[in-house]
């Protein structure tokens, strides 16, 4: 038995080491259609020959496209927010501002927030009525607001909701409460408008108070309806208290990726694919031979035109 291990030893120990020095070699493998023309529905027959041992295919849909299999920012997007609002109780208005920042360092700290550079983008929405006084305003949607002016390649951006609060006689001339239900902040595709990804929202922005002046008063920041508010609970002193959100990306991208079609045990073989949206598609497999020493890749494009 020890002399059959020393000769299976023997034998095998020559492949490896054979194995681990030989560079892989390109795929042989080829990808052809029958036509370019197809309609919704239709099955793309795609005729594979040759060889390698894997191979990947990007249907070139959203999402799917071989160009974006490396980013990690979307420039072909518009950034979009929309809030709501909604005041209560006292007269005195215009309290609540809204504030960003693409300096601001993490720092939840009265220093730390006068440290930042923040700019005042109120006027683009739409708040809640605050001109009658003691009375609750409806909840009041500011809708879409283009914000794609305010980010900076491969840096974060920080909202702040600032409240400011001017000294009063008596409560009922002071500060109203404010109530922020809604903070859907998103991105669009820039030519089609088709909503393309959730950055934040109202509960998952990662709010954090930071107390300024008047300790007595706080924002509140919680899971449930109406998430975040703030309801002073002093009104005679002067109040600045602000809801800064955690770092957002807003141009951070998900990179595209293929499906793989076929892997070292699998067979050569065809593959098929049908589109369910009309448009010109750039499809792209892509195969590979790979070992321990390395990876050879060979990349086939095509491009179909799908209509109704």
């Amino acid at each position: 038995m020890n002399k059959l291990k020393y000769i299976l030893g023997v034998l095998i120990l020559p492949i490896m080491v054979a194995c681990q020095k030989t560079e892989p070699v390109k795929p042989t493998f080829d990808v052809s259609i029958a036509k370019q023309d197809y309609k919704v529905g239709d099955t793309v027959l795609f005729s594979i020959r040759g060889y390698a041992d894997l191979i990947s295919f990007y249907s070139g849909e959203q999402g799917k496209e071989y160009r974006f299999k490396d980013r990690i920012e979307a420039g072909d997007t518009k950034l979009k927010l929309n809030i709501s609002t909604q005041t209560l109780y006292a007269t005195q208005r215009n309290n609540l501002s809204l504030m960003y920042s693409t300096d601001f360092n993490s720092s939840y700290t009265t220093a730390g927030v006068r440290a930042a550079t923040w700019t005042d983008i109120t006027s683009r929405f739409t708040l809640a009525s605050d001109a009658v006084p003691l009375a609750n305003s409806v909840v009041t949607v500011s809708g879409e607001v283009d914000l794609s002016d305010l980010p900076v390649s491969n840096t974060p951006i920080y909202f702040a909701f600032r409240f400011l609060g001017q000294p009063s006689a008596t409560p009922g001339l002071g500060a109203r409460t404010w109530r922020i239900p809604v903070f859907d902040l998103y991105n669009v595709d820039a030519k089609t408008s088709v909503r393309r990804a959730t950055i934040a929202s109202v509960t998952t922005a990662g709010w954090l108070g930071v107390d300024i002046e008047n300790p007595v008063n706080k924002w509140t920041i919680q899971s449930g309806t109406p998430f975040l508010f703030f309801a002073p609970a002093s009104t005679l002193l002067a109040t600045e208290d602000w809801a800064v959100s955690a770092a957002l990306f807003p141009n951070a991208a998900v990179p595209d990726v293929g499906v793989g079609i076929k892997d070292y045990l699998k067979p050569m073989s065809d593959y098929k694919y049908a589109f369910t949206k009309e448009g010109t598609y750039t499809i792209t497999f892509v195969g590979k031979n790979v070992n321990n020493r390395g990876e050879e890749a060979v990349v086939k494009t095509l491009t179909i035109v799908v209509s109704k």
